[in-house]
Formats: C-alpha cells, structure tokens, sequence
C-alpha cells in the first residue's frame, strides 16, 4: 500500500477532531466568536481537501462531490488573513480584495463546478494538452499565487505587532511558532508552484507533487491553527477579556475591594494625566504595572470595568485626545500630522490614522478641516 494514498485520510480524521477542538474548547478564543469560526473553516476546509485526494488516489471517483475541493483551493490564504484581521481586531476593509476574490471565486466556479461530464474530473483523470487542461494550469497557477500573496499579507500582520504587554518565554515562543510557520507555509507554496510547472509534461512526477502537496500544506495548515488557538492574544491589548476563563474568574473571585479599586484607578489616571506616560511609544501595561505597584491582570482588569475597552484602546484614546488638542493649536500649521502622531505617542502614520478614525469617526485631515471652517 503507498503511504502517501492513505496518508491524507489519516490527516482528514486527525483534522475532524482539531476542528471539534476549536470549535468547543472553552479557552479558544471564546470572546472572539469569528476569530473562531474562521480557524474552523480553515482547518474544514482542509479536510474536505484531505478526502477528496483519498478518493482521487484511490479512483473513487463515485466520492460525493469528488473535485469540489478544488473550488476553494484559492480561498486558504484569504481564510488566513481574514483570521488574523479577526483575532487581532483590525477592522476588515472587503473594498479591494475581498471583491477581488469574490469575482475570481464565481469566475472559478463557472469554469470548474463538477456537472455533467464533470470539468475537474475530466481533467485531473486525462494527461492529453487540452483547451481544458491549459485553463486549468493557468488556473492551478494563478490560485497558488493568490494564496501566496494573501500569506504574505497576513504575515506582514503579524510580523508587525505591537504588544500592549512584555511577553514571557512561553509567549514568545509562541508567537515566533505562529510567525515561522507562516513564513514556512509561504515557502512551501512557492515551492509548489515551482514544481507544478516543471513536472507539468510528466504525468508521472506530477501525480507525485500534487500527493506530496496534499500532505504538507495539510500538515502545516493544522500546525498553524493548533499554533493558532495558544497565541498570546492578552499580550497584543492587554484586554482582560482575552485572558483564559480560569485567570479571569481567579482575579473576578479575588476582586480589590471598592475603596482599593478606587485607589487603584486614581493611580492609573493620575499616570496618564498628569505623567502623560502614553506620550512614550513602548509604553505597555508592564509598565503601568511597575508604577502603580499593582498585577497587570488587576490593572486590565480595573481599565475593563471602567472604560470597558482593552488597554491599548484606552492609551490611544488619551492619545488622540492630545493630537485632537494639537490638531485645532496654532502648532497644527507649523507641523506635519507625522509629527503629531509621534509627539503624542503613536509609533508610525498608520497606527494613528486607524486609532483616530476608530475613536472618533473622522480621519486626522477630516478633522482638522473641519475645525478650521467651523473658525471660520
């Protein structure tokens, strides 16, 4: 029996049970429901991938919706990057490649969906230089090239992180699992395409690839998710919301009392107003921790309750408010909005414009405008 024949029904059953435990497990990003059911679909996804290659390796060609698969073969890297848009709270903007993809997606899917006389199979059953088989190569090419750059895309994502909180070793490896994986995923994916189009005239060598292919982006796909649901998501906001249920009713058990939470929050407002520590672009809840002599899970925790926003959101709201402040000044003539998003705290232009039109609905430029014809 050829391992690699039966090699994908074994990743398809191990990815049934992946699939349950994201879905039901209780510390799986359980405040973050479509973070959840992106991860799920990704790693489904993958299994449906799984049985159909079973079926076509073993002929079984009677397989329910044999080829169908293969209609969302392009839809893995779009699926990758809506997740971190979704696990990381970046606002979704579907204007360019979400219609993008929409478009290719149903031009795919009037080429390819199985019918009478099946396109796909038809296809992938015949080695002849056909009308059909070039429309598929190009195809096969240009899906691979999406899900390359889409890859890309949500790597750079996470490559870029700025976390509200100093992370651990464990969370460090994590992330750095998280992020090398990825990049892994990236590489494989051009190593396929490389492949494809060098074994495209052997029948033989390309049966091999699309096996080997099947079982190593299948592979890396669960290692990412099962990479995935232990990402440190408390270290990226600082939201006491992300932490895991047991934490959360640990310190909600362990509550300070009122005149102590009072006191507490006092403190956190006082370093703000008065110290103005967010003005610093790598201030973190570690170091609000230091300074008010309290846990970071109790800080969290206080900012929740009262502002019921995660840390981050609530340094970027003392932050816009000065570069508001800043925006209707004399200065706001002499000096760029860079200059501004720097001075009071931001770290690069874009940060500032999303967290500015988050809080207040209007972009930096917008909102300046508008001061200067309500001045005049």
């Amino acid at each position: 029996m050829n391992v690699l024949n039966t090699l994908p029904l074994i990743g398809a059953i191990l990815g049934i049970f992946l699939a349950l435990l994201i879905a039901f497990g209780k510390g799986t990003h359980s405040k973050n429901k479509a973070a959840k059911i992106t991860l799920v679909a990704i790693v489904l996804f993958n299994v449906h991938y799984l049985l159909d290659s079973w079926a076509f390796y073993h002929q079984n060609t009677e397989w329910f919706g044999f080829g169908a698969s293969y209609l969302h073969y392009h839809l893995i890297g779009a699926l990758f990057l809506l997740y971190t848009y979704y696990l990381f709270k970046i606002e979704v903007n579907f204007k360019f490649w979400g219609s993008a993809i929409i478009l290719y997606t149903i031009l795919r899917w009037m080429v390819m969906i199985p019918g009478e006389g099946s396109n796909i199979e038809k296809i992938l059953s015949t080695n002849e230089f056909t009308l059909e088989s070039i429309v598929f190569t190009v195809d096969y090419a240009i899906s691979l090239l999406l899900n390359i750059v889409l890859l890309i895309l949500a790597y750079r994502r996470i490559r870029n992180l700025k976390f509200s909180v100093q992370l651990n070793q464990a969370e460090r490896i994590s992330y750095l699992w998280l992020k090398n994986l990825l990049i892994v995923a990236i590489v494989i994916y051009i190593a396929i395409l490389q492949s494809s189009i060098i074994s495209l005239f052997n029948e033989e060598e390309w049966m091999f690839y699309l096996k080997l292919e099947s079982l190593i982006v299948s592979l890396f796909c669960f290692a990412i998710a099962f990479t995935a649901i232990r990402f440190p998501v408390f270290a990226v906001y600082g939201d006491f919301e992300d932490l895991p249920a047991m934490t959360r009713m640990k310190y909600a058990n362990s509550s300070l009392k009122s005149e102590e939470s009072e006191e507490l929050w006092k403190q956190i407002t006082k370093v703000m107003d008065e110290d103005k520590a967010y003005r610093n672009a790598t201030f973190r809840l570690n170091d609000l921790a230091k300074k008010t002599g309290k846990s970071l899970h109790h800080i969290s925790q206080i900012i929740n309750q009262r502002q019921e926003v995660s840390f981050s959101d609530f340094v970027n709201q003392y932050r816009v408010r000065e570069a508001k402040s800043l925006l209707g000044s004399p200065r706001a003539d002499e000096i760029t909005i860079l200059a501004i998003a720097l001075e009071v705290g931001f770290n690069s232009k874009t940060a500032f414009y999303n967290s500015f039109k988050k809080i207040t609905g209007k972009t930096p430029s917008a909102f300046k405008k508008g001061l200067k014809s309500v001045s005049s």
